[in-house]
């Protein structure tokens, strides 16, 4: 009989023992947050913001691909300011070179001209010369 609550004691502390490692496990992990892996790193975009209309027309238009670009810079070219204007004509150029290669080379070489080497842009304005040169 001593035996049977032996062997019952000795399964009540594993139990106990298993549960309080999944108690520890669960708590552990709800104060540290996800897993590094699972963590999205936060986009770092050093350029300007635009306001919040322009943003969702902005997508619109890249929706609209290379004309739809044409048309939201034409029609919003005032209230654009550098870097994100370049940023946004050098996207537009690079749409653009596949089917006007000139007219493309011309919007790079006026981004060209006005960035300075501090913009934010200078780094892809130096890439995209390769393209463009």
């Amino acid at each position: 009989m001593s035996n049977i609550f032996t062997i019952l004691i000795i399964l009540v502390v594993v139990w106990g023992v298993s549960n309080l490692v999944g108690f520890y496990n669960k708590t552990k992990v709800s104060t540290e947050g996800p897993p590094r892996s699972q963590v999205a790193a936060p986009a770092a975009d050093p350029l300007p913001p635009l306001p919040p209309a322009l943003e969702s027309s902005l997508a619109q238009a890249r929706a609209g691909g290379v004309e739809g670009i044409k048309e939201w810079l034409a029609a919003n070219q005032s209230a654009l300011r550098d870097p994100r204007r370049a940023a946004i004509e050098l996207d537009y150029a690079q749409l653009l070179v596949r089917s006007d290669p000139a007219g493309a080379r011309r919007i790079y070489q006026a981004v060209k001209a006005r960035t300075a080497a501090d913009s934010p842009v200078y780094d892809r304005v130096q890439k995209l010369g390769k393209l463009f040169d």
